[in-house]
């Protein structure tokens, strides 16, 4: 067997693509000159180790699970079900690849070759295009369906967070009286306002027209949540230049606790969006529920 390796090896280290090659207690027998180039590894310090050792840790239970079943039943096949998997570099960072495995008969002894691919174009790609998808196009902050994803992601979790719903006051008159570029503006410089006011762990979107929500992590306190509004409104409310024109525009906030106010999504945003509405009826700028 080892003499067919190395005769394969020949053509193998010709290839582009990264080459390992596993007998069937998943130990790596054979590397091609390739993985240096992707993983950082001299093909010599990968025999004999466990495949795993190229498997980032998070991901190496569910792949063992998945190389045994392949093992006995596999067919020639690209691996997993997502466009990208990733491997384990020898600096220690994870590399987007894409892997096809197949089994081979050689002297009667089976092994597992898997090509992997080096993906790094194509998840620069999926980034840019999911980036695009959750960013709302005139502001640059979150949109609709980012915000979806991170309370999605939090209730999961059960992680606590509070909501806080914006409605600018006096903002079609911007439109009606300037133009749309006016009001785009204006809702740009609302949007930097309170993406400057949050923390990194935090999420500023805009659901669209003049209404945003802010996502505050870990926030799950009455009187901190009113503290966070206050600051919010005060900066919203501050007045703005626009070429010639000089004005302010105002803000009415609404705000709900998880889990306190609601365990879904749409409960949250709905105790949300009727506090902001009983604020405006009361002529304040925010209502936190109590």
């Amino acid at each position: 067997m080892r003499d067919t390796l190395l005769v394969l090896g020949d053509l193998l280290n010709v290839l582009p693509d990264a080459i390992v090659a596993v007998d069937g207690k998943g130990r790596i027998v054979f590397a091609n000159a390739q993985v240096y180039e992707l993983l950082g590894y001299i093909p010599d310090e990968l025999e004999g180790q466990p495949l795993g050792y190229l498997i980032p840790k998070t991901y190496r239970t569910e792949h063992k699970s998945h190389f045994a079943k392949f093992r006995d039943h596999g067919k020639p096949r690209p691996m997993g079900d997502q466009p990208l998997l990733y491997a384990l570099h020898k600096s220690g960072s994870e590399m987007p690849v894409s892997i096809s495995i197949a089994n081979i008969d050689l002297d009667g002894e089976i092994y597992s070759f898997a090509v992997i691919r080096d993906c790094g174009d194509v998840n620069s790609e999926i980034t840019n295009v999911t980036f695009q998808a959750e960013t709302d196009a005139l502001t640059g902050i979150g949109n609709r369906l980012r915000l979806s994803q991170e309370l999605q992601t939090a209730i999961e979790k059960s992680c606590p967070f509070s909501l806080l719903f914006l409605d600018l006051e006096n903002f079609k008159p911007f439109n009606d009286d300037y133009g749309h570029e006016v009001g785009d503006k204006v809702l740009q410089i609302v949007a930097k306002r309170l993406q400057a006011l949050i923390r990194s762990e935090d999420l500023a979107a805009r659901l669209g027209g003049d209404e945003f929500v802010l996502f505050l992590d870990g926030i799950d306190d009455t009187e901190i949540l009113e503290q966070r509004a206050l600051a919010v409104a005060d900066s919203v409310i501050r007045p703005f230049h626009i070429g010639d024109l000089s004005s302010v525009v105002g803000v009415n906030i609404g705000g709900a606790i998880f889990p306190r106010d609601g365990g879904s999504e749409r409960e949250l945003l709905k105790v949300a969006d009727q506090n902001m509405y009983k604020a405006k009826q009361a002529g304040i700028l925010y209502k936190i529920s109590a």
